[in-house]
């Protein structure tokens, strides 16, 4: 046995809108392909997100098509297994996505949902001399409940067709595996049904690496995907008879400075400071993306920190392809203190601070707890990926209930809720 399990490329993304970072990750693409033909794998699977988007653009079909012929050119028996991730599924208008169309051009194999050979849904497997592998598509909210079904139905068709080294892709994150509870998480328990008949599940959707009881293995992206993943461990693996091994490549350089300014009484001094803290990280090579972070409470106003004198000591001492500089004040009016987010989750956490934005404005801090119950109903489904016009019947209903309440003046209700829904970030 000899394969390649990969996952997360995002080909298309060009982040922070530099045409190099697109590049980037066509080019962790293709090392991992170079890597499989180097080592002559039987198979790669990439278990969802090929694309950055379900609508991709010309350049970014080009990217696969040209690394994918060249696996096919270099090394025709080398075979590519994909299922669908939340990014790549189709809209519904278009009916296919981009994967199929890679499928149906002989470029990759991608394994569906389908009723056939006895069974509901797992009906589209491979079969191999020595393995067989299913796959499952990206199914959000639902994936808890379809387990046991999988389960059954890989177990009834390794019955009928007889036991091999079973591998099953599948895209969701795992419950434990990020500091922070994510929308969607699947606790370990769930996966049970899988464990008596699956031997390698072969996991896609969060960015870095994890591996649980020498059965389940996410690779992680290649490429960063987004500064909340500094320093975390991400690849992909390379799995022979002895075990899954994770494969590191070089990819671009990524530095995040932090600078604590809480003795800094002036300007002058931040600008000492923040000298001799990059003075210290020589090291970096250029080209590097670098984020600078400030944080604590100074003794001047955050006015008059001139950010462009910074992002110029930046440039001039790393030539970064990016830079970037956040300043997190303490005392900053949504500002929440570290001590008070400590064993919190990340529910409590965003429920801790949408409650403190609306109850600090006195216009909304009647109805709190129904505008806030409301926004984090309609975060949960937005985090799903479940159809907008769903979501839009959710905020709806809220608007109402608020509305039935008290809260007279409903064009100041949307608004509350529709400039609540804006501060919400991606996760």
């Amino acid at each position: 046995m000899n394969f390649i399990h990969a996952s997360d490329f995002h080909l298309g993304y060009a982040q922070y809108g530099l045409i190099e970072r697109f590049r980037d990750y066509a080019r962790a693409f293709h090392s991992v392909i170079q890597y499989a033909i180097d080592h002559k794998a039987e198979f790669i699977l990439i278990s969802g997100d090929l694309f950055h988007k379900r609508n991709i653009n010309a350049p970014t079909y080009e990217q696969a098509y040209k690394v994918l012929s060249e696996l096919k050119a270099k090394s025709p028996s080398t075979q590519v297994f994909a299922i669908e991730g939340n990014h790549d599924l189709a809209f519904h208008q278009d009916g296919k996505s981009w994967l199929e169309i890679l499928n149906s051009q002989g470029l990759l194999r991608l394994i569906r949902l389908k009723e056939a050979n006895g069974v509901e849904r797992m009906g589209d497997y491979i079969e191999l001399d020595n393995v067989r592998i299913f796959g499952v598509k990206y199914l959000g909210s639902n994936t808890a409940s379809f387990i046991p079904q999988i389960a059954e139905e890989i177990k009834k068709i390794s019955a009928a067709n007889g036991e091999k080294f079973t591998i099953l892709m599948m895209h969701f994150g795992m419950e434990g595996q990020v500091k922070q509870e994510a929308s969607g998480e699947i606790p370990y328990s769930s996966l049970l049904p899988l464990k008596e008949t699956v031997n390698y599940l072969a996991l896609g959707h969060y960015h870095m690496n994890y591996e649980f009881d020498g059965w389940v293995f996410n690779p992680g992206s290649v490429e960063m995907i987004s500064m909340n993943e500094y320093e975390q461990p991400k690849g992909f693996y390379h799995v022979r008879d002895g075990g899954a091994k994770l494969i590191t490549p070089v990819t671009r350089a990524v530095r995040r400075i932090k600078l604590d300014m809480g003795s800094i009484e002036t300007p002058d001094e931040l600008y000492s400071k923040i000298g001799s803290k990059i003075e210290s990280e020589r090291t970096l090579q250029p080209d590097a993306l670098v984020e600078l972070i400030l944080y604590g409470d100074m003794g001047f106003p955050r006015s008059e920190i001139n950010i462009e004198r910074i992002n110029d000591m930046l440039k001039e001492q790393f030539k970064p392809l990016w830079s970037e500089i956040k300043i997190i004040r303490s005392n900053s009016r949504y500002a929440v203190n570290a001590g008070d987010l400590h064993g919190m989750t990340r529910e409590q956490i965003e429920l801790f601070v949408f409650s403190d934005m609306v109850k600090n404005d006195t216009r909304y801090r009647d109805h709190a707890e129904d505008i806030v119950k409301n926004i984090m109903d309609v975060k949960k489904k937005v985090d799903a990926s479940l159809d907008p016009a769903d979501i839009q019947k959710e905020l709806r209903w809220g608007f109402e209930k608020i509305k039935s309440k008290g809260m007279v003046n409903e064009h100041k209700a949307e608004a509350t809720q529709q400039t609540l829904l804006s501060r919400i970030g991606e996760p």
